[in-house]
């Protein structure tokens, strides 16, 4: 049950690097207000051992997770099988206790989905949700916005084709790197958004794509006022889908496993783009144009011979 074990024999020296908590996989069962925090019951996953264990986590650790994951912790959440961290100790009236230091992150990621679950509800009801998916493929790339980490580049990051295009003149890329994982973050999102949504309006921009990164802490993108924001988003939102779910991701216009998908989809646009041009016609003009240019710096030069 735990994930590590320390010799009993260990001298002073081998203890210090000893952990400072052990891990626990069990039934975590019977919620309960206890002093400045809940208490809970764990229970050994197999049946056939006896045993019970009381646990404990402090009001201050829970107002952690809540920083940490930007929604109310509920004791309920904690419900069902789950990994633990533990420190332990034998208190005058429970026994032998043990209080909760962390938590496995699946325990968030189940209490993410059933929050968002709640407002993607209320957002189809609203009818809004579906805003992004009605609106049409873009007939261009021409003007493309781009929210990235901060923290540069990733490998095969879609920025790098996107800068690629915009250095060979076939896009103008306008880019916000945004600290996802960091305090105050929601804020610069709809600060962003807004300068997002005012290049639409002067520039006539053609996409926006978000590109979070490989992070984790990202629960700002399920924001109920920014994700409404983003619902009526007017141009086509495009996101690289990551390992954790955010609302985003289920409302743009098309989300996308890997950054080659994304691309080979921008690269349909372009050639969409070019064959409703009509390449033959372009290429005629260029070279009529070209004619052009070369008789008339003749005429102004004059004949070298009478």
């Amino acid at each position: 049950m735990t994930s590590y074990t320390v010799p009993q024999g260990a001298n002073a020296v081998a203890r210090l690097a000893e952990p400072t908590g052990i891990t626990v996989r069990a039934e975590v069962s019977r919620p309960r207000r206890h002093r400045d925090g809940w208490q809970f019951e764990l229970n050994p996953l197999d049946r056939s051992r006896a045993g019970r264990l009381s646990a404990f986590m402090s009001d201050g650790f829970a107002r952690q997770i809540e920083d940490a994951s930007g929604m109310l912790f509920h004791a309920e959440d904690l419900l069902g099988q789950h990994e633990v961290m533990l420190t332990v100790s034998m208190d005058a009236l429970l026994g032998l206790t043990a209080r909760i230091i962390g938590l496995d992150r699946g325990i968030l990621v189940e209490a993410w989905n059933r929050q968002d679950a709640a407002l993607e509800a209320a957002l189809i009801a609203e009818g809004v949700w579906q805003a992004q998916r009605a609106l049409p493929r873009p007939q261009r790339l021409r003007r493309v916005l781009l929210i990235e980490p901060d923290a540069g580049a990733a490998i095969r990051a879609i920025s790098e084709s996107l800068s690629r295009w915009a250095d060979l003149g076939l896009i103008t890329l306008i880019r916000w790197p945004i600290a996802f994982e960091e305090p105050g973050s929601l804020e610069v999102l709809h600060q962003t958004i807004e300068a997002a949504a005012d290049q639409v309006e002067w520039g006539t921009a053609d996409a926006l794509i978000v590109d979070r990164g490989p992070g984790f802490a990202f629960r700002a993108l399920s924001d109920p006022d920014l994700v409404q924001r983003l619902c009526r988003f007017p141009v086509p939102i495009l996101t690289l889908r990551r390992a954790y779910p955010n609302l985003l991701d289920r409302l743009a216009w098309r989300s996308f496993e890997t950054t080659e998908a994304m691309e080979a989809a921008l690269t349909d646009i372009l050639r969409e783009e070019v064959r409703a041009a009509g390449r033959k016609r372009l290429d005629a003009i260029a070279c009529e144009l070209e004619r052009i240019a070369v008789t008339a710096a003749t005429a102004r030069s004059g004949a070298l011979y009478d």
